[in-house]
């Protein structure tokens, strides 16, 4: 790949420029305050001395004008003050400029070194140089030494400042694309993986906390659901297959028999076996359609309402249902009701859950035991329960009971294609509702909670 297109090189040269950018304002900020706003104060304080020392000439002559000036070169403290005034002939008035531009040139600065006693002082005066209407001359200066050293310095400072800035900001940006481009990696592994197969690949977290860590874990559990997900359709994939297996190879029989009988003067027999071949096509049917509507519930397919629903009514119409079910097997169905409970949703669903889990309960309970069923306002939302007293879930098989197609331990020689709970937890999450399974001893409780309003207004 190329470098520019690289996300980690991009963010190394933005890191470098807006490192360079902001040294740049830091110095430019700097510069102004230390070099740019002396000169200025010095050029005014020079300015207003030309203007008074000009007047001064016009108004009251030369002569005024030579004793202000030699009055001003005496005046102790301060920055050093430096004059020349030459008459229309140009000959020198006064002055302690060593030197000056032999023509006007209005602001200038000049080398104003001092000899005394064989040693050499450095001066650096700003002059303003004004030429009268008559012919002279005046040149009136300040000592500005101190603010034109800080600027060779700085000139100097900047050279050397910004071949290390840039140094120091690549590395810099090198840095913190390296840094990146490692945990970029990580990412980029870890799902190289999981497009090879491998469902198991995870992000490696390094415990920070950072943004990395965060997308991390956010790609973890991704992942994790994802695995879970793959390894539910494998084995209901494999439920699927072994469930249509056995109706299919009946019926295949169950045809071969119906060859046979159709040579034969066997009426009875015949319709024996048309009537057993019937009931697998109707298997096969009642399988095909579950897993469709639990298909059509989980992927969203299929249209919840959310117009109020009558709970309390709809419990009381399921358990009317099934009490003379609850008679032929000598099972004492009861019921716990509140009047007037309501939660958003779709009647007809709903109805198929709570029958689901009354018509399991009354599957699994034993002649002369007992079936509760519950309704209660709860937490500000409605509580459902069915309570049985059958021989309730193995250790562990909680976490899979709602799995098409599987069948837990105590389900082993009763009817059903392992798919009514499935359906029931497919219903509950459509109805954004809690599903949860209590071991009771003995039996089993299956809870419902649907939030949202617990009763009628």
């Amino acid at each position: 790949m190329l470098p520019w297109k690289s996300l980690s090189f991009r963010l190394a040269l933005t890191y470098a420029g807006l490192f360079c950018v902001s040294a740049a304002l830091l110095f430019g900020g700097y510069y102004g305050l230390s070099v740019r706003l002396p000169k200025a104060e010095v050029r005014r304080d020079v300015e207003r001395d030309a203007a008074r020392l000009a007047h001064l000439y016009i108004v009251d002559g030369p002569t005024a004008l030579e004793a202000a000036l030699r009055r001003r070169a005496a005046t102790p403290g301060g920055r050093k003050p430096f004059h020349a005034f030459l008459d229309p002939d140009g000959r020198i008035v006064t002055a302690n400029l060593p030197s000056w531009p032999k023509a006007t040139t209005g602001w200038t600065m000049i080398e104003a070194d001092l000899y005394r006693e064989g040693d050499e002082s450095d001066h650096k005066a700003i002059v303003h140089d004004r030429l009268f209407h008559d012919g002279a001359r005046l040149l009136v200066g300040l000592d500005a030494e101190d603010v034109y050293e800080r600027q060779e310095a700085l000139a100097t400072a900047a050279a050397w400042m910004i071949g290390g800035t840039l140094l120091l900001s690549l590395i810099g940006g090198l840095l913190m694309s390296r840094a990146i481009r490692r945990r970029l990696d990580l990412v980029d592994l870890a799902a190289r993986r999981v497009m090879q197969g491998d469902l198991s690949g995870r992000v490696p977290l390094n415990g920070s906390g950072d943004d990395f860590d965060r997308l991390g874990q956010s790609l973890n559990h991704m992942l994790a659901g994802v695995e879970g997900s793959f390894e539910a359709v494998r084995r209901a994939s494999d439920s699927v297959a072994h469930e249509l297996r056995t109706p299919l190879s009946r019926l295949l029989a169950y045809l071969d028999q119906l060859e046979e009988a159709e040579t034969e003067t066997e009426p009875e027999r015949r319709a024996v076996i048309r009537a057993a071949a019937v009931g697998e096509v109707q298997r096969l049917h009642r399988i095909i359609d579950a897993v469709l509507r639990v298909g059509r519930l989980q992927n969203g397919r299929h249209a919840v309402g959310g117009h109020p629903v009558d709970v309390s009514n709809l419990c009381a119409a399921v358990a009317e249902f099934y009490g003379p079910e609850a008679e032929r097997r000598r099972i004492d169905l009861s019921g716990r009701i509140e009047p007037g409970l309501q939660v958003p949703g779709d009647a007809d669903l709903l109805f198929q859950a709570l029958a689901n889990l009354l018509d399991n309960a009354l599957k699994f309970t034993p002649e002369g035991g007992r079936v509760e069923l519950e309704a209660r306002a709860a937490d500000g939302g409605v509580f459902l329960s069915v309570t049985d007293d059958g021989p309730g879930l193995a250790p562990g098989e909680e976490r899979r009971i709602t799995e098409r197609f599987y069948r837990g331990a105590a389900s082993a020689g009763t009817d059903g294609e392992g798919l009514g709970l499935s359906l029931v937890a497919a219903i509950a999450e459509r109805h954004q509702a809690d599903l949860d399974f209590v071991r009771e001893n003995p039996g089993l409780r299956v809870r419902l909670t649907f939030p949202g309003p617990a009763a009628a207004p």
